[in-house]
């Protein structure tokens, strides 16, 4: 481990523990702490009597969800193979335990990069094999790894620009970094490229795919959004507007497109996600300043008020992927702003056209098949995005179109967990502690 890196965290802490203090008033901050620290870990401890563990760990609510279908892939391939899962936010564990409690041995969170929380967690998960979910890359945790002969493997990794800018500026430490995993499956050939420039080994970086496209899908998109309706009590004839995993200020800017189209349409319906939940009751407030009437949403249940009001604002997580099967129109939250956007694949998966704004960075692959094919527009302002939901609610024959052209690229990319197991199959092997290599054409 080197010594300059873990000397910048001391120095960090002495300087920073003010302000770190301060952010403990935020309950999310101090219901993670702790563990995170490893002074608690909510880690069994491994006994030694059985196989070690894979331990598959992702950062937060959208990798978490990516790592649902490595998971399910992995306890069909090798069902007496113990995993455990990680994740580093609240409501990444929040969605974590939705997602695989009943799948897992045991979920927990992932340590800060300090020498003697990760120690501590390592020492009691011991595992044979370590998969990393996309981007979460700390060094003191590897080189651990590294240490102990453990493997790590990055999956459905991806590397904006703004985040390929940032490591360079480290040159050969983040050469010696990226050395530290047995194997690197990228999402794209960009993605492959920019890891391989940073130093990563060619032969270790294999472009698997986006392991998202390999969620699972509606088997009757239509029908199961004209039942959602039902059972939410929304009227089968309404315009649904849907903004999924918003940011400040795209929430003011939604709510005056939805103004704006008020006047034209007959009682639209707006609903709002909001990726932060906590968010939810300001939002509420946003809502009703600008003369609306607002319900938080929390549950898929019945209820009349539900087709009465003007705004549904979701305050709990895992409703979003449902929801967008209700909807007539989507736009996909974080883009508006700098947020690098989020996953426009739900939408895609019910077949709805899709809207984003202009920053998609993080999704930079899959916003460019949507929009190739038709699927979905890019809109910069809030004029482009009210004028683009008013065409498309005004044409029922083209949002048709483009939902099928979603549904269309969502199916046709699928293939990135068959990849990711390979990529795992040759990693791993019986003396390892992993119980048989995962057959790759399961």
């Amino acid at each position: 481990m080197p010594l300059w890196y873990n000397l910048l965290w001391v120095l960090g802490g002495l300087i920073g523990w003010p302000f770190f203090l301060m952010t403990l008033v935020q309950p999310k901050r101090r219901a993670t702490f702790l563990y995170r620290l490893a002074w608690r870990t909510g880690v069994p401890s491994a006994d030694g009597r059985g196989h070690p563990p894979i331990w598959i760990h992702a950062l937060s609510v959208g990798e978490v969800a990516s790592a649902e279908p490595i998971i399910d892939r992995l306890r069909r391939c090798l069902p007496h193979q113990p995993l455990v899962f990680s994740t580093s936010t609240q409501t990444g564990m929040q969605t974590a335990r939705r997602l695989f409690t009943g799948k897992v041995q045991s979920i927990f969170y992932y340590p800060y990069d300090l020498i003697f929380s990760v120690e501590r967690v390592m020492h009691r998960v011991r595992p044979a094999l370590v998969l990393i979910v996309e981007t979460d890359i700390w060094p003191n945790f590897l080189f651990s790894l590294k240490r102990r002969g453990v493997p790590a493997l990055l999956v459905n990794a991806r590397l904006s620009n703004g985040s390929f800018r940032g490591y360079r500026l480290f040159g050969g430490f983040s050469r010696k970094v990226l050395g530290a995993f047995a194997g690197i499956g990228a999402q794209s050939d960009a993605d492959a490229s920019r890891f391989v420039c940073l130093g990563a080994c060619a032969a270790k970086v294999v472009v698997t795919g986006n392991v998202k496209f390999d969620q699972k899908s509606s088997d009757a998109p239509v029908a199961e959004g004209r039942d959602l309706r039902v059972l939410m009590g929304i009227n089968a004839g309404r315009a649904v507007l849907l903004l999924g995993s918003t940011h400040p200020g795209e929430e003011t800017e939604g709510l005056g497109v939805f103004l704006r189209l008020k006047e034209r349409l007959r009682d639209p319906l707006l609903i709002v996600v909001p990726r932060d939940p906590g968010r939810a009751a300001a939002i509420e407030k946003l809502v009703r300043a600008r003369g609306l009437s607002v319900r938080l949403l929390s549950a898929l249940a019945y209820d009349a008020a539900h087709d009465r009001c003007d705004v549904l604002v979701v305050n709990t997580i895992g409703l979003l992927r449902r929801l967008y099967a209700v909807a007539d129109v989507t736009f996909v939250g974080g883009s508006l702003v700098r947020g690098g956007g989020h996953n426009p694949l739900e939408a895609a998966a019910y077949g709805k056209p899709i809207l984003f704004g202009p920053d998609m960075s993080d999704f930079s692959a899959i916003a460019d098949r949507l929009l190739h094919a038709g699927a979905a527009i890019r809109v910069h302002n809030s004029s482009e995005w009210h004028r683009t939901a008013a065409a498309l609610l005004a044409a029922p024959g083209l949002r048709e179109r483009m939902g099928r052209q979603a549904l269309r690229v969502f199916e046709s990319n699928k293939g990135a967990v068959d990849k990711t197991m390979r990529m795992i199959a040759q990693t791993v092997s019986a003396d390892r502690g992993v119980c048989g290599c995962p057959d790759q054409n399961v």
